[in-house]
């Protein structure tokens, strides 16, 4: 064993899922909470998320605040990359962090395309396959049919924009649900469901003028899955189940205000037992209301029962951004309850010839971990390696380290900007949430709406990518600009990078 970044004391963590041989009982919860919370009361819609009882939430729009949030909700697991807190442990089932290259559709920024989900060891060593996303909510196809848009142009509308973004998101789901996996996406679709827009619901709100083929909810029944809100509650006029919207805030609508089920829990491989909506008082559609409802979407609770599969080799780092002299977490298993262990190696090191430190033989225990430090490990980017008892890699998992007192850089590395030229950016440090971005604006504007162009990092920690002409708004005209590192589709400033653009 090398003992020098390993704290001392093992962390061997049980939690006390349902231990049952065959099937788990899971309480999921999807929730957009209206830009991290603050708009109402980030305090009490904690309490919501506490009263919930889930054991997986789903956030859509956190802004940063997942891990906060999660932490004061009392949940001690993480996917930054997805948004999704949990009573269970997750583990990323590739390396952490996006390696695809380009920019991607909006549900998959920060996200391979053949691994959308996360795993969740809802029981020893057994896991089920966890998604959670938000697609775009423009041209927003209730509010056209209501003022008379044609239903040929409003399909016409989802198919170009929300189906042409679910479509990748659900074939990299597709072969997990082949194979018997449980599969749970919860997310803000912004898109209703062809089986509320029924023949008999013709009418009932304004924007319900015929039946209506959505493609989107379609495109996930033809994935395999189910909508668990809609399984539990089949008549669309009985139970309309509207998440869409309890108004800004509570109970006060706008004008007009197209009013909509587009919140969803989508289950495949799994049963829904019970399914509500959460929001406001005063509403007999709500199964569950609260006084001062914090946000713009009600919020969705299933219960389900699922049947989880075997877990594969698996390695998670917390936090994945470590910083200089505090200690980090290594949660690591593999199959058949086998000894393992865990090498901390340069990024894409050798696990065999470049281990840094480690930490081997650990015996098989349900959720173990170990607590490393950071001692001897520079600022930068880093592997962990899941080895076997012969020392042979199983897995790996990528992470950085931050200096003491750090914060994230941004830097232009093209060394002349021409009019019409591609600029690569080169940054280190950032938060690596799943929507990091980094805009282009005229230098000094301080207005931070006011972006040139922008792209998303791919909840890289530490990397570089080529803003392309054709991502811009405008062509760059010759003058100063500068580069901004923004946090998690939210105008949070975390670096900057001054260029200039000449003829």
């Amino acid at each position: 064993m090398r003992p020098l970044a390993l704290i001392a004391t093992a962390l061997s963590m049980a939690a006390n899922p349902a231990l049952a041989e065959d099937t788990v009982n899971l309480r999921v919860m999807t929730f957009n909470i209206w830009y991290g919370g603050v708009q109402v009361s980030q305090r009490e819609l904690v309490e919501i998320l506490r009263a919930s009882n889930a054991d997986i939430i789903g956030l859509q729009e956190p802004d940063g605040q997942t891990a906060a949030l999660a932490d004061a909700a009392g949940y001690p697991y993480v996917d930054l990359r997805r948004h999704i807190i949990s009573r269970f442990p997750l583990f990323d089932p590739k390396l952490g962090e996006r390696t695809d290259t380009g920019q991607s559709v909006y549900p998959l920024a920060g996200l391979d395309a053949d691994a959308p989900h996360v795993w969740a060891m809802v029981a020893p060593g057994k896991v089920v396959a966890l998604g959670n996303l938000h697609l775009t909510s423009d041209p927003y196809g209730p509010d056209l049919l209501r003022d008379g848009s044609p239903l040929v142009e409003v399909l016409q509308g989802e198919t170009d924009s929300r189906l042409a973004e679910i479509d990748p998101y659900a074939t990299g789901l597709e072969p997990l649900i082949g194979n018997g996996t449980p599969v749970i996406v919860t997310g803000d679709f912004n898109s209703p469901s062809h089986l509320d827009y029924t023949e008999a619901a013709i009418g009932l709100r304004p924007a319900m003028t015929a039946v209506v083929p959505w493609p989107v909810s379609l495109r996930m029944l033809a994935a395999g899955f189910t909508d668990a809100f809609r399984a539990v509650h089949p008549d669309p006029v009985a139970r309309p189940g509207l998440t869409y919207s309890p108004g800004f805030p509570w109970p006060v609508q706008r004008d007009g205000e197209s009013l909509d089920r587009i919140d969803f829990v989508y289950t495949a491989n799994a049963t829904a037992t019970t399914a509500e909506v959460w929001g406001e008082p005063g509403n007999p559609d709500v199964d569950r209301a609260f006084p001062h409802w914090p946000s713009d979407h009600r919020a969705v609770v299933a219960d389900l029962t699922v049947t989880p599969i075997d877990a594969p080799a698996m390695l998670a780092i917390e936090p994945r951004l470590v910083t200089e002299g505090t200690s980090f977490v290594a949660r690591g298993y593999l199959p058949g309850d086998a000894i393992w262990g865990v090498r901390i190696v340069s990024r894409g090191g050798d696990a065999a010839t470049g281990i840094v430190t480690s930490v081997e033989g650990l015996t098989p225990t349900w959720n173990r971990a170990f607590r490393f430090s950071t001692l001897g490990l520079t600022p930068g980017p880093w592997d962990a390696v899941l080895i076997d008892e012969s020392g042979t890699e199983q897995a790996r998992t990528r992470f950085s380290v931050i200096a003491e007192g750090g914060k994230p850089t941004l830097a232009v590395t093209t060394p002349k900007v021409k009019a019409g030229d591609p600029i690569t950016v080169a940054w280190t440090g950032a938060p690596g949430l799943k929507y990091d971005w980094i805009g282009i604006y005229a230098a000094g504007d301080p207005n931070l709406y006011n972006y040139l162009a922008f792209a998303y990092t791919g909840a890289v920690l530490d990397g570089s990518m080529t803003l392309t002409p054709d991502l811009y708004y405008q062509a760059l005209e010759p003058g100063d600009y500068e580069l901004r590192l923004m946090a998690d589709d939210h105008y949070v400033t975390l670096a900057t990078a001054p260029f200039t653009v000449t003829k």
